[in-house]
């Protein structure tokens, strides 16, 4: 089954900011005159310097970011609100310079609606934008329904995520912090704090590039949990997750069961599942574990690009088991310190991130941070397998 060709039916990015424009005066037009209408806008300036060394030093790559955010929230009434945020970078270094096609790659939008576009493309600069929220949302009671680029967030655990069936993210794109969003029509009702019934359905070229599911959330004894169903790209999906105590330690997990769509008698599925405890301990250190049984895992050829990417729900690292191991401690007010180990007990993977967070002033944060790739895994197929970043962020 398929919904027609992608190339026709995505818009062009004037198409897309025109429809912006008028949405945006219609709306001024039509709700100017209620009490409740109201704009707000934020985001932040980053630039962030990269460092890749190889394991003998013989090999220094430098590559830069200078990256721009705009966020707006727009209160339309008492029951309609609106989000449009815009990501703009501007990239240059080794990256750019080395790789044809890059261009190509950053125009891609992984999305139905083609909302990203390069603004610049040089032999040493490369400016790209994307249009990561454009939604529109009626909130009445209950009841909340959102339709167009957003964020659904069904995870539970830290690191690996077999629930989140729309917006996995990759732990290694730590400069991301709002995540992916997709578009999708979502619908939730909530009959009391912790119980809440929500569907989801993001459009694809074709259904098996489609996901339409639901999610049941309510509560038993000290722990949330939530039970998931429904069709995955080209598989059927049935899962659950749980966040609680153990103690006084938190105890969160999740598990997903993936079986082929076709064929659905002849073929076997997998289960995807992790599990994770984290822990205050009396002098303020945090300590955080989570454990990955990673059923559906598929070798793929550039083990860096699949960390740095979105992964699959069914498919969630490059081993077939992960875990990570991991802690922080704010060192001063204004500084935090954190370290974390990521490996797998089948494939020859150890991953050390060590960073240092300073609060520079209220608008004005500083980070420091390493993601040091060792093992057989990376040996032959990443020359610069030690990453060091700098980054200044200003947020307004």
């Amino acid at each position: 089954m398929r919904f027609g060709n992608k190339d026709m039916l995505k818009h062009s990015n004037t198409t897309v900011i025109t429809f912006l424009f008028i949405v945006v005066f219609n709306c001024q037009s039509t709700f100017a005159q209620s009490n409740e209408f109201d704009v707000a806008f934020s985001g932040y300036l980053k630039e962030l310097g990269q460092i890749a060394v190889s394991n003998n030093f013989s090999t220094l790559r430098y590559d830069n970011i200078l990256h721009h955010r705009i966020e707006s929230d727009w209160t339309l009434s008492n029951n309609f609100e609106f989000r449009a945020d815009l990501r703009t970078r501007l990239l240059n270094g080794y990256t750019v310079n080395n790789t044809p096609g890059l261009k190509k790659y950053y125009e891609q939008d992984p999305n139905y609606v083609d909302l990203s576009w390069v603004w610049l493309d040089t032999d040493h600069s490369l400016m790209h934008s994307t249009i990561d929220r454009l939604h529109l949302s009626y909130i009445n009671g209950p009841w909340e329904i959102h339709a167009g680029r957003q964020r659904l967030n069904w995870s539970r655990t830290y690191v690996w995520n077999p629930n989140d069936l729309f917006n996995n993210y990759a732990f290694l794109d730590f400069d991301y912090e709002e995540r992916p969003g997709v578009d999708a029509l979502s619908a939730q009702y909530n009959w009391s704090y912790a119980s809440s019934i929500e569907t989801g359905f993001r459009i694809g070229n074709s259904w098996d590039q489609s996901v339409a599911a639901g999610m049941l959330r309510s509560s038993w004894r000290s722990y949330d949990i939530q039970i998931t169903a429904g069709h995955y790209l080209d598989k059927l999906t049935l899962g659950g997750g749980w966040a609680g105590y153990l103690g006084d330690a938190g105890f969160k997990g999740e598990v997903s069961y993936f079986h082929p769509a076709d064929d659905f008698f002849d073929q076997t599925g997998h289960f995807t599942a992790t599990a994770g405890i984290d822990y205050m301990l009396s002098n303020g250190v945090y300590l955080q574990s989570e454990l990955l049984y990673n059923g559906g895992y598929n070798p793929r050829r550039n083990p860096l690009n699949t960390l740095t990417q979105p992964p699959r729900a069914d498919n969630l690292f490059i081993a077939k088991s992960g875990f990570l191991l991991g802690g922080s401690y704010q060192l001063h007010p204004l500084v935090s310190g954190t370290l974390n180990f990521m490996s797998s007990f089948d494939r020859s993977i150890f991953i050390a991130i060590p960073q240092i967070s300073v609060s520079v002033t209220e608008d004005l944060d500083f980070l420091v941070l390493s993601q040091l790739l060792k093992g057989t895994v990376f040996r032959n197929a990443i020359e610069t397998s030690n990453l060091f970043f700098f980054r200044l962020k200003w947020s307004y």
